[in-house]
């Protein structure tokens, strides 16, 4: 009853839910610390991700009012009318919040990748996802209004009404989520891999991405989930959809947040650490179209992949030139993981007059 301890359930969803919720602050704010640390202005893909959090909180307050007001954890026959009624109607608006937020996160992402990454056609798929991410919302969006008729039977079957079959509607919007989040994924691993740089660097940018199968795994299991939801026992079997739900926002932000927080690393570990050297992005202007221009003149085979994002330059180098008699050693020193030294040797002989 109402004035009853909370069952397991709802525990389950207010404690996994706010140790989460906490983390993704966390990553918000030290994202943010990050691009002070930068002295970089804030991109479309902050401002997302900010919104991101916004709407995530709003679901997960839905879900903290799902266990203290309306029931959730206990078995329907153990709830109140009132505590069934409220269920209910915060169910309305929660897939609504949650679909907003989803689509926030993966946006942050998807222009991350945009800022980053400058091969056409890899920003031609990152535009398609991002129109089919939108596109979903916006069935979710109509999918809540228009699902029963008229709207108060969504969460007042007292009244003459109909509805149509919610629980096909929310699986198919769950699996065309985790095809979003399973694209999101892939995208940039091919071009990750053809990126000439030290495989113990590829394995550690490819490690942050592959932290997204761990919120497509979860995106699966909440599938399994909307399948277990019961009418009939609607406040015992939300359970574990609200805490999938959740999770899916506040590992998608962390996940989002990773990728930039490479400064914070470097303070933290040493420039030098693996974990610095994630996600290591140079400098594209004007300049390197020269650059770039020669390097289209190399075999087909060895193509190179620029990245274009200013957010961490390249350090400078400083080249000291040593003689000693004929030989002439020039060595690149101050530069980030890589020195270059070379030794050039002079031979003279008299037996050739153009020496050797």
């Amino acid at each position: 009853m109402a004035g009853d301890p909370l069952p397991s359930g709802g525990i389950a969803i207010i404690v996994v839910n706010t140790v989460f919720l906490v983390l993704a602050f966390v990553a918000v704010i030290a994202r943010f610390y990050a691009r002070y640390l930068q002295r970089k202005q804030i991109a479309t893909d902050d401002y997302l991700i900010v919104a991101g959090l916004f709407f995530t909180v709003a679901t997960v307050g839905i879900g903290y009012s799902l266990v203290l007001d309306g029931g959730a954890g206990r078995h329907m026959e153990d709830a109140t009318p009132e505590q069934i009624a409220m269920a209910l109607k915060l169910f309305v608006p929660a897939p609504l919040l949650w679909a907003i937020a989803t689509t926030f996160v993966k946006l942050s992402i998807l222009f991350f990748y945009i800022s980053i990454f400058t091969m056409p056609r890899l920003r031609s798929a990152v535009y398609v996802v991002i129109a089919v991410s939108v596109a979903l919302v916006v069935v979710v969006i109509l999918e809540s209004f228009l699902l029963c008729r008229p709207f108060e039977y969504t969460w007042n079957r007292t009244i003459p009404g109909v509805c149509g079959d919610t629980q096909k509607a929310y699986l198919s919007v769950a699996i065309v989520n985790l095809a979003i989040d399973l694209s999101i994924v892939a995208l940039p691993m091919p071009v990750l891999w053809s990126l000439k740089m030290a495989k113990k660097k590829k394995m550690a940018i490819s490690a942050i991405l592959c932290l997204g199968l761990c919120i497509c795994a979860i995106t699966a299991a909440r599938i399994q989930s909307v399948l277990n939801l019961d009418p009939m026992d609607f406040t015992y079997t939300v359970v574990e959809d609200t805490i999938f739900g959740g999770l899916e926002l506040e590992l998608g932000i962390i996940n989002a947040c990773l990728p930039i927080l490479r400064p914070l690393f470097s303070k933290a570990f040493g420039s030098n650490s693996a974990l610095a050297s994630i996600w290591t992005r140079k400098t594209e202007n004007d300049s390197t179209d020269k650059s770039k221009t020669n390097w289209s003149s190399q075999k087909e085979s060895k193509r190179f992949h620029r990245l274009n994002d200013d957010t961490y330059p390249l350090t400078d180098l400083t080249t000291t030139t040593i003689y000693a008699n004929n030989d002439v050693e020039s060595q690149v020193e101050q530069g980030r993981d890589v020195m270059i030294k070379k030794d050039v040797h002079v031979y003279t002989t008299n037996s050739h007059p153009m020496g050797r």
